[in-house]
């Protein structure tokens, strides 16, 4: 039984390997194209930038055009370029969704490691510089920051155990310290506090409109892609059938899921700018009873 499925196994082998060598070069970069309009798909669900994507994929597009018009003229095409262009953007695909794996779990072991007491802005900084690489689609450079995020994080944990070895062994003179000094801790507390207080809902406010923001771009762009393949299929027949309609349904349910939150983002504007509106009406000496819920 186990010779007859190894024996399957082999035949269907053999017949797909025959089935490519029966191709065609331009069947084959044909092939390579749709594959790579497929990966653009993929990517956008990971709401990555495109713009490496693209350019390298027009440039495909562009090449395929131009050897197809060689051998309408007789001429001797050259698809192979057609399909090193496919290979950089599955390598750039593959790099892409690496880095961002690799990044997730990174971020999941910062946050379950690094406490609030702990001085984290060297890993912060190694943090942005992942972010800037992935923004500008430098997918193979995150391994190595990745690398030196983990590094940077063992060195923070250790120096924090050195730091609370040295805090217990000074127990005695902070306590001593809060005894003296206790009105002006309390009055800075108290400063502080007031502060979030006075401030909190126009940072709430501008975090919910931010927000906003974000969601009303990504619509935008996924429309300008969905516009985009219906002109590749109806006016430029650049792709087939199964290739727009994938494309089409896919932006359709990421519009449909970002119309969804639209309306609650703008439900919670609409509470906090009320808020807002009507605190500032109040006067001064009434500001403190609206920040504790109480009616003058």
């Amino acid at each position: 039984m186990k010779r007859l499925v190894v024996l399957l196994i082999l035949l269907f082998s053999m017949s797909f390997v025959l089935a490519e060598a029966n191709l065609t070069s331009r069947e084959i970069a044909g092939n390579c194209l749709n594959e790579s309009y497929l990966v653009l798909d993929q990517i956008a669900s990971y709401n990555l930038s495109l713009i490496r994507f693209n350019d390298t994929l027009i440039q495909a597009q562009d090449l395929y055009d131009a050897q197809v018009i060689i051998e309408g003229r007789k001429g001797k095409p050259n698809y192979d370029l057609v399909v090193s262009y496919c290979d950089q953007i599955k390598k750039l695909k593959q790099d892409a969704i690496t880095a961002i794996d690799l990044y997730k779990v990174f971020l999941d072991f910062y946050n379950s490691t690094i406490e609030a007491s702990m001085d984290s802005s060297s890993i912060d900084a190694i943090i942005a510089q992942i972010d800037a690489e992935i923004s500008g689609e430098r997918y193979d450079n995150v391994p190595r920051l990745i690398d030196q995020g983990y590094a940077e994080i063992s060195r923070v944990k250790s120096e924090q155990t050195a730091l609370v070895l040295a805090y217990r062994a000074t127990t005695r003179g902070v306590g001593s310290f809060i005894k003296e000094n206790w009105i002006m801790l309390v009055s800075l507390v108290a400063i502080i506090l007031a502060f979030y207080l006075f401030y909190r809902t126009k940072i709430s406010l501008w975090m919910l409109q931010r927000e906003l923001k974000s969601l009303l771009l990504r619509k935008d762009t996924l429309k300008g892609l969905m516009s985009s393949t219906q002109k590749d299929y109806f006016q430029y027949g650049k792709i087939p059938e199964t290739t727009y309609r994938m494309r089409i349904k896919n932006f359709g349910e990421l519009v449909r899921d970002i119309d969804r939150q639209i309306p609650l983002l703008q439900k919670e504007i609409a509470k906090y700018s009320f808020e807002k509106k009507e605190y500032d009406k109040l006067k001064q000496s009434d500001r403190e009873m609206a920040r504790l819920g109480r009616s003058s």
